[in-house]
């Protein structure tokens, strides 16, 4: 079996298990990286090269801290990670797996040795993904919504670590998720299920996170719950290290917002204009299309001339009946000056 060396980032963590608290390492190239939409067992890797390592052999203190990007789920987070990846200078990854993980099984412990352990194995786990691909690159990180429950735990973890939070306002969260119907149905209800494990917004409502909610009610709940958090980090920030951003303000000034956001995390911009027409110019998960502002534009009303009433009957009924069990984030606009 290949012994991985932990200076090649070509040496990717693709899972961890907790049990014998083992990565397992696989070979990937660069372009399989960048055009992988997630960073899980969905990806193509051409390569059947795999080494298993000890957690506690992975050294965490020395390397770059990577910069993240939070999102709220169908709020153009990976359009806004694909215009910020410019390999091998900047390497931006994409949901990955391992974190999934790492945060998941954080989150299930309960004795305080086994967290402690939890929490060195994510600052291993990160320290993993943050090995730039060039001398002097840096790896952007965009995190599974599904685990912003555990965003404490993941800037604790790497201290010296920036992040933006990309959101949606509620009503553009709902179109978004009925415009993915049917396929991603059962994600968004168990997407819910996921954020109310981890957020105190179920026993504010006298709810048990497993209740099988249907569609409406996740989308309601997944949003609030995501709010919820949301304020709860910006609320703790008191070395200034995250900045809020509105998805609506990314698609009515795509080249500065992206460069804004560059220049916040620290990451190279150079060649960005060019970059952000060409991703802004197709679909992010679906590369080879094209979809730009006018497409995105009639797909949004297509949805409301099918959902339209449903969708403002949904929204008006959770601004009502969850909206009042949460706090609502006082947002850090992302605004960059010469000093950031």
């Amino acid at each position: 079996m290949a012994v991985p060396d932990f200076a090649e980032p070509g040496w990717f963590p693709a899972e961890y298990d907790a049990e014998s608290r083992r990565f397992r390492m696989r070979w990937v190239t660069l372009e399989e990286v960048g055009d992988a939409t997630f960073l899980d067992r969905r990806m193509k890797i051409r390569s059947r090269e795999i080494a298993d390592i000890d957690a506690e052999t992975v050294a965490f203190h020395d390397l770059p801290a990577p910069p993240f990007l939070f999102h709220t789920a169908f709020c153009g987070s990976t359009l806004l990670a694909r215009a910020l990846h410019a390999p091998p200078r900047v390497v931006a990854l994409k949901e990955p797996l391992v974190l999934h993980t790492l945060a998941t099984t954080g989150m299930r412990a309960a004795a305080a040795g086994t967290r402690t352990r939890r929490n060195d194995d994510l600052a291993r786990g990160l320290a993993l993904l943050s090995r730039p691909w060039a001398p002097g690159g840096r790896v952007l990180i965009k995190p599974a919504n599904q685990i912003n429950g555990w965003l404490p735990q993941i800037l604790a973890a790497s201290q010296d670590s920036r992040a933006i939070l990309l959101y949606s306002g509620l009503r553009e969260f709902m179109v978004s998720c009925f415009k993915k119907l049917p396929e991603s149905e059962q994600r968004i209800r168990w997407m819910a299920q996921a954020l109310l494990r981890s957020s105190p917004l179920a026993p504010r409502l006298g709810i048990d996170p497993e209740t099988p909610f249907n569609l409406v009610e996740s989308c309601a709940l997944a949003w609030h719950a995501q709010m919820d958090i949301y304020a709860q980090a910006l609320r703790g920030d008191r070395d200034d290290r995250l900045r809020s951003l509105d998805f609506a303000q990314v698609l009515a000034a795509p080249a500065k917002s992206v460069r804004d956001c560059a220049q916040w995390l620290r990451l190279d911009d150079e060649g960005l204009d060019e970059r952000v027409g060409d991703v802004f110019s197709r679909h992010s998960k679906a590369t080879t299309g094209s979809y730009d502002a006018g497409e995105r534009e009639r797909e949004n009303t297509r949805v409301i001339d099918a959902f339209g009433a449903t969708i403002d009957r949904a929204v008006a009924w959770a601004t009502d009946a969850v909206g009042p069990a949460i706090e609502m984030p006082e947002w850090k606009p992302l605004r960059v000056d010469a000093t950031a």
